[in-house]
């Protein structure tokens, strides 16, 4: 994925060690360090009508009713910035034949779309993955697609940890027959407790090495982001002895009714890395993430940190869906020259019968000007 500008260092933001975390800048650095605030990085608006082709319906680059399609992972196939033509991963629920699916139902099929200007995906999509082994227990879901040399490989979520399937073309993938990140065992004293890895986002470093943040469920509905590295991307290995990012410290008692719960304060879920670069050359790591508040409500929230390791900082706002019903959530971000395009899944609508799932894109900065939709 390309480099971008980092979060400003003007944004206020808060360190997340576990448990708690304090709140804290980013480090200053010189005057052209960059702009103040980055709008590569967020907020986002909501994509426009305009801006869409494939009669979509703005926001929703995709709202399929009979797959149920949702969480995106979009790739850039030639590898270049410049060109806008990608692929689209979604997990998707297929019914019996004949039988309209459940959109409740855990997703169990992974299907492609593509979109010849990164955001306006066709109507027909290719089944790349369904499940098959004992191990992925009847499910295959949240995709996380990144190229690596010539191949294409794609992290996914299953009942017994997360799965690898690589292809040459995108279409035809060949599956790991194991998890390549399995629950720890349940004595072992770490903070994971044996819960089941989910929800991965891989990105690659500028070494060729990997870095996975994944969710992991803790109790009373609460859930954390882990982190773990890998040379081969097949071999994990676990970082810290902590979260990588957990729910936000809550208001003390007798905290003033100014100090309202964070976003993010019951959960954070759906992490999803991008390596940035600040104006002055300084690497970075940005991930955008799911957070939930204790009544359910759902945004976009932000964390990043200067270099590809240490302590993740988390913006106090979210980027996206601060004030939406839509419960927002597994985000996605495409970076291009000049705007990134950050997907979403979210509740097609608030309408009775428009509670399934659908994929909309928002647009940063917000006074970007896309390349016409096509077709």
């Amino acid at each position: 994925m390309p480099l971008l500008l980092l979060v400003p260092r003007a944004l206020a933001l808060c360190a997340v060690p576990w448990p708690l975390g304090s709140c804290a800048t980013l480090p200053s650095e010189e005057a052209d360090e960059g702009s103040l605030p980055n709008a590569l990085a967020g907020p986002f608006r909501e994509i426009d009508q305009g801006e869409l082709g494939n009669s979509r319906a703005a926001p929703h680059v995709m709202n399929d009713d009979e797959r149920f399609a949702r969480d995106a992972s979009v790739v850039d196939l030639d590898g270049d910035p410049s060109t806008l033509a990608a692929a689209g991963f979604f997990a998707a629920t297929l019914g019996p034949e004949g039988a309209e699916p459940d959109p409740l139902a855990p997703p169990n099929a992974i299907v492609r779309y593509d979109a010849a200007d990164g955001r306006s995906f066709e109507r027909s999509p290719v089944t790349v993955l369904a499940p098959e082994l004992p191990w992925e227990g009847g499910t295959v879901a949240a995709p996380s697609a990144l190229l690596v040399g010539g191949e294409l490989w794609l992290y996914y979520a299953a009942a017994g940890g997360i799965g690898l399937a690589r292809s040459e073309g995108g279409a035809a993938f060949a599956r790991e027959p194991a998890p390549v990140l399995a629950p720890t065992a349940p004595g072992d004293g770490g903070w994971e407790r044996g819960a089941v890895p989910g929800s991965p986002g891989v990105v690659r470093l500028p070494d060729g090495s990997l870095r996975m943040f994944y969710v992991v469920a803790g109790d009373g509905g609460a859930s954390f982001v882990g982190e773990a590295r890998s040379d081969d991307g097949l071999a994990w290995e676990r970082v810290g002895d902590a979260p990588a990012l957990a729910p936000a410290p809550l208001p003390a008692a007798g905290a003033s009714a100014a100090e309202d719960e964070p976003f993010d304060g019951a959960a954070v879920l759906d992490p999803a890395p991008v390596l940035a670069v600040s104006a002055t050359g300084r690497p970075s790591l940005r991930v955008y993430y799911a957070g939930r508040d204790s009544a359910g409500r759902s945004a976009i929230g932000l964390a990043a940190r200067f270099g590809h390791d240490g302590p993740l900082q988390r913006a106090a706002a979210p980027v996206f869906g601060a004030s939406s019903a839509l419960d927002p959530r597994a985000p996605w971000v495409a970076a291009y020259p000049g705007f990134s395009l950050l997907f979403v899944t979210q509740a097609a609508g608030t309408r009775a019968g428009d509670d399934h799932p659908a994929v909309a894109a928002g647009v940063a900065p917000a006074d970007a000007s896309l390349p016409p939709p096509e077709p």
